[in-house]
């Protein structure tokens, strides 16, 4: 009886032990899709050409009409970004969103005259454990000849 209790004991520890291992396996799994994706979107920014970047248009149409590669494991994710005037005295910015794959333009602030912007991309999602709400996000700075730091 003793032996059967341990082993029953034994058993149901590893049993626990292998949920919370899955659970820690799967919250690394959204940081890095998360990563990936933050990483995929400011590169899109870097390669386009500084009018493109600071139309709001340009991007909605172009950047965020699709989910980035690698948000399979990221659920109920939205996206925001923001677009600051950097080094400057200009007031104002410029903000898009994207949820349920619906890309809204929620404020625009002419930036084209601008030599560099602050680009914050920020990523909120649903995740393990316990289905708790996880925000991931990148700063970068964005000058007309490319990221600036």
């Amino acid at each position: 009886m003793t032996a059967v209790a341990l082993s029953a004991l034994f058993l149901g520890s590893v049993f626990t032990m292998s949920i919370s291992s899955i659970d820690a396996l799967r919250c690394a799994k959204e940081h890095v899709a998360a990563g990936q994706v933050l990483e995929q979107r400011i590169e899109s920014l870097r390669i386009a050409n500084w009018q493109e970047v600071t139309s709001p248009a340009w991007v909605a149409a172009n950047i965020l009409n699709t989910d980035a590669l690698g948000t399979a494991p990221l659920r109920n994710l939205s996206e925001t970004l923001t677009l600051v005037p950097y080094g400057s005295t200009a007031v104002g910015d410029t903000t898009l969103t994207r949820s349920g794959g619906n890309t809204t333009i929620v404020n625009s602030t002419s930036l084209l005259t601008e030599n560099a912007v602050k680009v914050t991309w920020t990523l909120n999602f649903t995740g393990a454990p316990n289905n708790r709400s996880v925000t991931r996000q990148i700063v970068t700075i964005l000058a007309q000849g490319g990221v600036a730091k």
